[in-house]
């Protein structure tokens, strides 16, 4: 008969196996399903056009980025279909391939199960800021912070391992998230840190001179294709305004210019959610408390040069930034999770750990039925509404309702001045950044009887019983 030790190895093989399988499916679901449905943002619509753009030779679109998502999107299309559904799949398969680095990473420093945690949180707790998730979108963010925590996992491998094929990777997959989005370029002095944490002097200077031409050689590669010195000129031009005249975002209920200090915390609140923010940030002063080694001060690093970059530099805050902390965040959680697991008694121990990481996951459930009713929302269902109504063209003005929203659904149909007259229907949003002129308001309260109104979920139509003109004295009025 097979001893007591095989039979409790075998057991927990099997628990772990099951483990693993349940969280790839919940991944997958999370990640995947109905990913086409979302609705098309106007940052996502404008990197998929450009990486179209780009992998056909044209290089004049959205410069003021840097080309590699974009280049990857423009694979993507070519590979699933021009479109946001490509772009969108290869995202969240980045998203699946960081779960797996942070698996492997945490599972070879701190065990299996805080390995697993980290691939939990970071595949299944939310992020909204953009759709259902915000990795669920084109955007250059999620694919920025793949790579720069793939870079960091490599450099720390090399680092631990002395194997030195692991350097050379790290600085080409540094090199495609800061060509990504620079943002990431404040990490650089991490990769100082990994041979210093391990004591290795020799590979720090030798080790930093290969890491740094393997680096700057891929920059340049990346670059090469839209002309490197015009296209950094131009990003650093063009950001440099951004952080100098602001960017108008609604925080807490009232509009900014500037954004104040706390507003991606504010933004990561309510990305997140109240309980798994609370169950991260137990982890995180877990980790810091019970063994502050070197792969917390390693892990820590990075999220306080984020944090201090994006609170202190930049002026500009958006819902999405807050994404490029949370890798960080997930990690040092999982971390501390592991390690309040680990102390005596177990039994105890063991139970407020796997509470805590139940909390988050409780904490999904809004996303996953989110991701279950993914569907066209409001503008998205415009156009199909307006045909119904006999609108095939002619202008539609847009009020309340930022151009973002419905550019790639309605091109130069769409307008938002009064002077722009005859429209053929008026759509009203939500967005109080961009108030309803006086001339609209007082038609459509002085003349609703000559109005069709039709709610599409956060916006409103107005379908006019004729067209709507503006007379010599710039009212306007259905005719």
């Amino acid at each position: 008969m097979p001893n007591r030790r095989a039979l409790v190895l075998q057991d927990r093989r099997e628990v772990r196996l099951v483990a693993l399988v349940l969280l790839a499916l919940a991944a997958a679901y999370q990640c995947f399903w109905r990913i086409a449905d979302e609705n098309i943002g106007g940052d996502e619509a404008t990197y998929v056009r450009a990486g179209f753009a780009y992998v056909h030779g044209a290089f004049d679109q959205n410069r003021e980025h840097p080309p590699t998502a974009k280049y990857l999107f423009g694979l993507a299309q070519l590979v699933g279909g021009e479109g946001v559904t490509a772009p969108r799949v290869l995202v969240a398969a980045l998203v699946v391939l960081g779960a797996v680095v942070m698996f492997v990473w945490l599972r070879a420093e701190v065990g299996f199960w805080a390995g697993w945690t980290a691939a939990a949180l970071w595949t299944l707790t939310p992020r909204s800021g953009a759709g259902a998730r915000l990795d669920r979108v084109a955007l250059l963010d999620p694919v920025m912070v793949f790579f720069a925590l793939a870079a960091l996992f490599a450099v720390w491998v090399w680092a631990r391992s002395g194997r030195w094929w692991w350097l050379p990777l790290s600085a080409v997959l540094m090199a495609a998230s800061v060509t990504s989005k620079a943002s990431t370029l404040v990490l650089l002095p991490v990769f100082l840190l990994a041979p210093v944490l391990f004591r290795r002097w020799r590979a720090l200077v030798v080790g930093g001179v290969v890491w740094a031409v393997a680096f700057v050689v891929t920059v340049v590669a990346l670059y090469a294709p839209m002309g490197m010195r015009s296209a950094v000129t131009y990003m650093l031009t063009f950001q440099a305004g951004q952080n100098e005249h602001g960017h108008l975002v609604r925080i807490a209920g009232e509009t900014h210019q500037f954004a104040p200090w706390w507003a991606n915390w504010w933004f990561l609140l309510q990305g997140v959610g109240l309980p798994v923010l609370v169950v991260l940030a137990t982890g995180v002063l877990l980790a810091v408390v019970l063994r502050p080694d070197r792969l917390v001060v390693f892990l820590a690093a990075p999220l306080v040069l984020l944090v201090a970059f994006y609170t202190v530099a930049a002026k500009i805050a958006l819902p999405t930034y807050y994404s490029a902390w949370t890798p960080w965040i997930v990690l040092l959680a999982a971390v501390g999770l592991g390690r309040l697991a680990a102390l005596r008694p177990r039994p105890l121990t063991g139970a407020i750990a796997t509470l805590l990481v139940v909390v988050a996951l409780v904490g999904s459930f809004p996303t996953a039925r989110s991701v279950w009713q993914t569907r066209p929302e409001g503008v998205a269902r415009l156009v199909p509404l307006l045909r119904s109504e006999g609108i095939r063209d002619g202008r539609i003005f847009f009020g309340s309702i930022t151009p973002s929203d419905y550019d790639q659904y309605v091109g130069d149909r769409g307008v938002r001045e009064v002077a722009d007259a005859p429209f053929e229907a008026i759509v009203v949003g939500r967005d109080r950044r961009f108030p309803l002129p006086e001339e609209v308001a007082e038609l459509l309260r002085d003349e609703r009887s000559s109005f069709e109104r039709v709610r599409l979920d956060r916006i409103v139509v107005w379908i006019p019983d004729g067209r709507i003109v503006q007379g010599a004295d710039g009212a306007l009025d259905v005719r």
